[in-house]
């Protein structure tokens, strides 16, 4: 296993982020690659996000990331990340 596969291992575990903040619930998640635009994608740049705020209907595939950001009340596709290390913290990870 390399250590970006790692990386997201214990992403995933963490749950949908999303999920998580608004109920406590650890969700089973999709690894969601972070990033600007069409640019490269990094495996160290990710968020858990269930598959209804993955790719369902509101979620950040199914809105678009504008809308989803306000939607969810995040400034930026980046503060999932931060949801990332505060889950991370809490879970000993």
């Amino acid at each position: 296993m390399t250590k970006s596969e790692k990386h997201m291992g214990i992403v995933a575990s963490l749950g949908c982020v999303i999920c998580r903040r608004d109920t406590g619930n650890k969700t089973p998640c999709q690894v969601h690659h972070i990033a600007e635009g069409s640019g490269k994608r990094s495996d160290y740049m990710v968020a858990g996000l269930c598959h209804d705020h993955h790719e369902g209907e509101a979620g950040i595939h199914g809105l678009g990331v504008k809308r989803f950001l306000m939607l969810f009340k995040l400034p930026t596709e980046y503060h999932l990340l931060e949801l990332v290390n505060k889950y991370r913290i809490i879970d000993g990870l």
